[in-house]
């Protein structure tokens, strides 16, 4: 059995987090060594993952050595967790002038900070990549059930028009109601 990309969108993570069976596992990477979409995602999604750990290390050495250090590492530290509240909004376009040169200025300062940055436009650009591909798959999905469903419907019909059913419905009855009667008469 061959994986799909959609199929592929849901196995990720679970390949990642090494939460699925060999041979689900076999197929999930045969996948990833033909479709360069795919391993592309997986790619960014590993990378974001090592990243976020690196991040969360650095915090928890950071709170640390916070203490010990000068007024000017609380104040990086405070720029920091500014610039993760902000980020999102920043990305969207949301914040006022004045806050969009502070997360510039600091992104350009802060390697972490870009990083962060970069991850966070690569998964939006995969999820704009998978609501679009996701959309259009529906809608021909839909599409394709609707034309079903109406040459299910014609093939019903024979492509007869009502009218004419009606009259064809019609005679048999008549038909058949005349049968029992000659059949009633006869006997």
């Amino acid at each position: 059995m061959n994986l799909t990309c959609t199929q592929m969108d849901v196995l990720i993570s679970f390949y990642i987090e090494n939460d699925l069976s060999n041979n689900l596992k076999q197929q999930v990477e045969e996948h990833l060594r033909v479709c360069p979409a795919c391993r592309a995602k997986y790619d960014i999604i590993k990378s974001m993952l090592t990243d976020l750990k690196e991040a969360l290390e650095c915090n928890d050495e950071g709170i640390i050595k916070e203490t010990s250090q000068t007024k000017n590492s609380m104040l990086t530290s405070q720029h920091y967790k500014l610039f993760q509240t902000n980020l999102s909004a920043y990305i969207d376009n949301e914040l006022p002038n004045e806050e969009n040169v502070k997360i510039k200025k600091f992104t350009i300062n802060n390697n972490l900070a870009r990083k962060e940055l970069e991850n966070s436009y690569n998964i939006r650009k995969l999820m704009n990549d998978s609501f679009k591909k996701t959309k259009n798959e529906a809608r021909q999905d839909f599409s394709k059930n609707i034309i079903k469903q109406l040459e299910l419907e014609e093939e019903a019909t024979l492509g007869i028009h009502p009218a004419i059913k009606l009259v064809i419905t019609f005679t048999i009855t008549v038909l058949i109601v005349t049968g029992f009667i000659l059949m009633f008469f006869t006997a």
